[in-house]
């Protein structure tokens, strides 16, 4: 099973710059997590039960880890959401809705994942139009970002506005108010799921408004939502892709 410790520096260091940019997918601040020492084995099903009645939330490391293990955990502990970063080889266990209530909508989810991934290439395609940008490569969106844009912001037209942050672009609807961010370092695919840009998406768009409020209009839920029908196959993640956000309606 591993035995229990004080977080190491290297852990401690990964959780702040965690915490200051990518928390929103992994609670450290919600509840109190044990971290484990794995060793060279990781934890059995029966050892991270046992913790799971002593602590609420689990976190740990590891060298190497199987799709079969993720799958059976998942399943294993369906009123939790196991989240795996694979950047810092880190998988976090913590209270989450119940996998049978995101089953009851996955058809729901699955539409709302399509009609996401649709709107995202419509406005990347309209951007493109508009400002001269190649989508394959995004040649072009360089100088629309820094030469052409007050503080990364801008118009595309009367309807919809931009703000280009990072690795990711957020289009804003000036008459409705819905939102569209999405990832665009995944060029030319722009559908993929990051868990809070999909829960806003989902709690402004009309259609979408009641799904997200069956989900408490909790992106946490969201995250569990999208991962564990990654697992089903009603979502496809793409293993390929150099980041963790790499699940997509397909």
């Amino acid at each position: 099973m591993g035995t229990i410790l004080f977080p190491s520096f290297k852990s401690l260091l990964c959780s702040f710059f965690w915490f200051l940019y990518g928390n929103r997918n992994f609670p450290y601040f919600q509840s109190r997590m044990i971290i484990i020492d794995t060793g060279n084995s990781l934890p059995t099903l029966a050892g991270l039960k046992f913790l799971l009645q002593q602590h609420a939330s689990i976190q740990f490391t590891y060298s190497t880890i199987s799709d079969e293990y993720l799958s059976t955990v998942t399943y294993a502990f369906p009123d939790h959401h196991v989240s795996h970063r694979v950047w810092d080889r880190n998988l976090a266990i913590y209270p989450s809705v119940a996998s049978e209530k995101i089953l009851q909508k996955k058809a729901e989810l699955l539409q709302c994942a399509a009609a996401f991934r649709a709107d995202a290439h419509q406005l990347m395609k309209h951007m493109a139009t508009t400002f001269g940008i190649d989508l394959q490569t995004l040649d072009g969106l360089h100088e629309l970002k820094y030469k052409k844009s007050q503080k990364q912001r801008g118009a595309t037209n009367a309807e919809w506005n931009y703000y280009l942050h990072g690795a990711e672009c957020q289009f804003t609807n000036s008459a409705t108010g819905q939102i569209v961010e999405i990832i665009i370092i995944t060029k030319p695919e722009f559908g993929f799921l990051d868990s809070y840009f999909f829960y806003q998406y989902m709690a402004t768009t009309p259609q979408f408004k009641p799904l997200a409020a069956y989900f408490d209009n909790d992106h946490l839920q969201i995250a569990k939502a999208i991962d564990l029908l990654a697992w089903e196959g009603v979502l496809t993640r793409v293993k390929e892709l150099s980041i963790d956000r790499n699940v997509i309606a397909l």
